[in-house]
């Protein structure tokens, strides 16, 4: 039955971006648009047909990939490490908290080149790009996450004689993993969008390097195949996650 419901619910959600396609592929069969710059969609499989079978499209995917990876892990560890310090220990929130608010708000790709004069034009300096993201998302929704965690369940531990370390593993870490999850989705989001960002103006290999020089040599169908492998690639990541989440906090289901 929920099987049955899942799969119902998951066609359902497929009607409007497969009807979407079908109008899209009409309107480009009848010349209703310019299909130079809005290629039919039988177009872009055949492109990414190709790429795939030589083997490029793939290789522009494990470079993003691996820097993305890279990237998430060092800016999110840290992150959610201090999120907790910040939202356990007062005098550790006084000190990040007006730093980390002052910098968060800073427009990501505007680093950009202060980065690369510091860096140079290489990995170290993308994957900071995503680091730098990835930290201030997931701090701010560890702190809060603890911050939020019941006191009447922290209460209720020391009464039955729970020292500090238990009572972070047992109460304060189990009840902040929900909303530190949901933060890692949404860093996980920012960072995709920062590493094409970044990879449209400083890479010469990758998804995002692939979909801006295909758009300048007017190739839109390899543009259209690297955007619907970026896409496909976020879609992907972020089932690979919720999978760890229900793994780990299986009562998230």
């Amino acid at each position: 039955m929920e099987l049955t419901r899942s799969l119902r619910l998951t066609l359902l959600g497929l009607i409007l971006p497969v009807g979407l396609v079908l109008l899209w592929q009409v309107a480009a069969t009848h010349n209703w648009i310019n299909t130079l710059f809005y290629p039919a969609p039988s177009d872009i499989a055949d492109r990414t047909w190709q790429q795939l079978v030589d083997g490029k499209l793939i290789m522009h995917c494990q470079v993003t990939f691996k820097r993305l990876m890279i990237g998430f892990l060092v800016g999110a560890v840290p992150g959610i490490a201090l999120g907790l310090a910040a939202g356990i220990i007062p005098i550790i929130r006084q000190l990040l908290y007006p730093l980390a608010t002052a910098l968060y708000v800073v427009p990501r790709i505007a680093l950009l080149p202060l980065v690369l004069v510091a860096m140079s034009v290489g990995d170290p300096a993308r994957i900071f790009m995503v680091a730098f993201s990835v930290f201030f998302i997931v701090f701010f929704s560890a702190l809060s996450a603890a911050e939020q965690v019941d006191r009447t369940h922290i209460d209720t531990a020391r009464a039955f004689g729970a020292n500090h370390d238990r009572v972070v593993r047992s109460v304060l870490l189990p009840g902040s993993a929900p909303a530190i999850f949901s933060g890692l989705r949404v860093a996980m989001g920012v960072a995709l969008i920062i590493i094409v960002s970044t990879e449209f103006l400083a890479s010469n290999n990758g998804l995002g390097a692939y979909v801006w020089r295909s758009y300048q040599i007017f190739d839109f169908p390899s543009m259209y195949t690297g955007i619907v492998a970026v896409t496909i690639f976020g879609v992907l990541i972020n089932w690979a996650l919720l999978a760890v989440e229900w793994t780990v906090i299986p009562w998230r289901r």
